[in-house]
């Protein structure tokens, strides 16, 4: 598996875009939100209505900034078509709950509902939600849909949990709560994720990335981070743990167990060779944490993967499974980061990472090939017991292919869609079998 800088650049924005924590370059022709391809009349008023509805989104980088797509098809489609889908316009990001589609816009600090036609597929707005009034600014994190009528989006660093109904578009409730500090600045991302929904409790995902410059560093506050929302209770709380410097944009969940394994980005492998700090006094770069079921992280749980590996970049956890985890990472065999800070992605375009299997319990470390073909792939979303992926390739250090794949058994993955410059973003089914 090897990947390039543009790729992972790509792919964080991907992943970040939820949050639409980065600002896309102003046009004042972007595209209307509200506006879509209107469908051909229906012949039949009595048709009947179709056996299943996907829901798919992507990107496609313009001069101007990252255009955001939609649409609605039988099954996820195998291909990209601009003719066929909806346009959302520049600082979007789409989810999906039920029988909907709601659009996060940025700019406009607004939640735009979409309804699906179930006899031809359009796609509908019907109802949109502002978030200007609570204070939100632009950046939002992954929604969590607890139920129709009840979901929550939160901004941390402005310390805002914001409950509303779905149903109706309306906020609910505005929670402040205390705002999240970073632990240095100039980071160029640092703030809440995805969620997690487990036992009455919204688990947050909390990342810190690396400076942009080199080279001092505070590790006073290092530490991995969540936020943990009781939703009865209507309380919040981060939770800490010292053992890590910070957590990934994603926790990795073993759908059987139920834990969710809270593991670094390369961002901690950079600091710990780049930075002039006392690493006897700071937490490991390198170590896989726990969270059970409530939130709290396990105390009998560490794994430290320096034990195990020659980790000279890490990767991303892809999945867990039966006590499991499949990562992959750089060895240092295989070639060392550059000497410059500012060179340092140059590792991703020389030098191909590793793919392993690690057992939680025996610690033992075997190869995982399946997942060879592809430069980067980030788990996206369980749909009734089988995982779904986002994957890209490049040719030439150039971003070219996205995929979205799903995972049939612990190690064979099925490609449902490719899309040759167009990055996928969102997947999931809405109704059928």
């Amino acid at each position: 598996m090897k990947r390039t800088i543009k790729i992972f650049s790509v792919l964080l924005l991907c992943c970040l875009a939820f949050s639409s924590c980065n600002s896309d370059d102003d046009d004042n022709s972007e595209p209307d939100p509200m506006t879509q391809p209107d469908p051909d009349p229906d012949p039949d008023a009595d048709a009947d209505e179709l056996a299943s509805g996907w829901l798919t989104g992507w990107n496609l980088t313009t001069p101007q900034g990252r255009v955001w797509y939609l649409r609605v098809d039988e099954a996820v489609p195998t291909t990209f078509d601009v003719t066929s889908s909806v346009e959302l316009g520049f600082n979007q990001r789409p989810y999906s709950f039920g029988d909907n589609a709601y659009v996060w816009d940025s700019d406009a600090r607004t939640f735009t509902k979409w309804e699906v036609d179930r006899t031809d597929l359009s796609l509908t707005p019907v109802g949109i939600m502002s978030l200007a009034s609570t204070g939100f600014q632009s950046f939002a994190a992954w929604p969590t849909f607890i139920s129709e009528t009840q979901a929550f989006v939160t901004n941390l660093t402005e310390g805002l949990i914001i409950e509303w109904n779905p149903s109706d578009m309306t906020i609910t409730e505005v929670f402040q709560v205390e705002p999240l500090l970073p632990f240095y600045e100039n980071s160029r991302f640092f703030g809440d994720a995805t969620s997690y929904v487990g036992n009455g409790k919204i688990i947050i995902s909390i990342a810190q990335f690396a400076p942009d410059t080199c080279c001092e560093i505070d590790t006073s506050e290092m530490g991995a981070t969540a936020g943990v929302f009781d939703i009865a209770t209507k309380t919040f709380e981060y939770v800490k743990d010292t053992r890590l410097i910070s957590g990934n944009i994603r926790y990795a969940r073993d759908e059987g167990s139920g834990f969710l394994y809270v593991y670094p980005n390369d961002d901690q492998s950079w600091i710990a060779e780049y930075f002039d700090y006392d690493t006897s006094a700071a937490p490991s770069p390198h170590t896989i944490l726990r969270l059970n079921g409530d939130g709290t992280f396990d105390p009998n749980f560490e794994l430290d993967l320096d034990e195990l590996l020659n980790i000279e970049t890490f990767g991303e956890v892809v999945f867990a499974f039966d006590n499991k985890i499949v990562l992959f990472y750089w060895d240092s065999e295989d070639g060392e980061l550059p000497e410059s800070y500012e060179d340092r992605q140059d590792i991703f375009n020389d030098v191909s990472s590793r793919t392993v299997v690690v057992d939680l319990e025996t610690r033992e470390v075997s190869e995982f090939t399946a997942l060879d073909k592809y430069d980067f792939i980030s788990f996206f979303i369980n749909i009734e017991g089988f995982n779904y992926y986002i994957a890209f390739s490049s040719v030439e250090s150039a971003f070219d292919t996205s995929f979205i794949v799903r995972q049939d058994a612990v190690d064979t993955f099925t490609e449902l869609g490719t899309y040759s410059g167009a990055a996928a973003a969102w997947v999931d089914k809405l109704w059928g079998d």
